[in-house]
C-alpha cells in the first residue's frame, strides 16, 4: 500500500541549471533528475519507488531552444503540452511510428494549466540537440505546432501522467533550435531570477495546499 504523504519535487535536468536555481532561496529540496528523457525516466521512477508518495506535486525548471522567430532570448515560457519527437523513422520527412508499433503508447501529453500568467507553449523532446539550423527547419516542418526544443520533456509528462502527478513545467529559452549561438550566461541568469520571484513563491503555495482541488 502506498504511503499517504503529499510530496513537492522540483526538479532540473543538469548541473548547470542547478547552479542558477540554487542561487535562489528555496522552501522545498531542488533535484537533478540528469539530461534526456531515458536518464530522467530513470530518475523519477528510482525516486519515486523509494520514496512511495501517494499525492505528487512536480514542479520542473531548466532552459530550452525555440523554434520561433517571436520568442524572445531569453525569456520564460509554460509549458502546457509536450510531444515525443523522434520515435519513427527519418527520411525526406518524417514519419511517426504507427500506433500499432507503439502498443497505443502516447506520444502526446498535456500538464496542468499555468499557476500564474506566462506565455504558453508546446514543448518537442528529442534525444538529441539539432545542431544545425538546417536539422531545426526539420523538426519543425513535422511538428509545426512545436513551439520549442527540449530533451527531458516528454518524460516529466509520461511520468506524471503514469502515477497521477500535478506537473508545472517551465523552460527559459536560452537560443534559437539549431542556432550556436546561446544566450547562455543571459539565460541562466534569468533561470535564477524566475525561481526567486515566481517558483519559490508558488512552491510555498503549493506546500501550503493550493491547487490541490485543481483540475489539470
Amino acid at each position: 500500500m502506498r504511503r499517504n504523504t503529499s510530496s513537492l519535487w522540483l526538479l532540473t535536468p543538469s548541473s548547470i541549471e542547478a547552479e542558477a536555481v540554487w542561487q535562489a532561496e528555496l522552501p522545498v529540496s531542488l533535484r537533478v533528475t540528469g539530461v534526456g528523457a531515458l536518464a530522467t525516466l530513470h530518475t523519477l521512477w528510482k525516486w519515486y519507488w523509494e520514496e512511495e508518495p501517494s499525492n505528487l506535486t512536480m514542479v520542473g525548471l531548466g532552459i530550452a531552444g525555440s523554434y520561433r522567430k517571436s520568442h524572445r532570448i531569453p525569456s520564460v515560457v509554460y509549458v502546457r503540452e509536450e510531444i515525443w519527437g523522434d520515435l519513427g523513422r527519418r527520411g525526406r520527412r518524417f514519419i511517426p511510428a504507427s500506433d500499432r508499433l507503439r502498443q497505443g503508447f502516447p506520444l502526446r501529453w498535456r500538464g496542468s494549466p499555468p499557476p500564474f500568467e506566462l506565455p504558453l507553449a508546446v514543448g518537442l523532446t528529442l534525444h538529441t540537440v539539432s545542431a544545425t539550423l538546417r536539422e531545426a527547419r526539420y523538426w519543425r516542418r513535422a511538428y509545426p505546432e512545436a513551439d520549442i526544443e527540449t530533451q527531458e520533456g516528454a518524460a516529466y509528462f509520461l511520468f506524471a501522467e503514469a502515477v497521477g502527478a500535478r506537473l508545472y513545467m517551465f523552460r527559459v529559452l536560452s537560443n534559437r533550435a539549431g542556432s550556436r549561438h546561446w544566450e547562455r550566461e543571459a539565460a541562466l541568469n534569468l533561470l535564477s531570477t524566475f525561481t526567486r520571484t515566481h517558483v519559490a513563491p508558488l512552491c510555498e503555495r503549493l506546500l501550503a495546499g493550493d491547487y490541490l482541488a485543481e483540475s489539470g
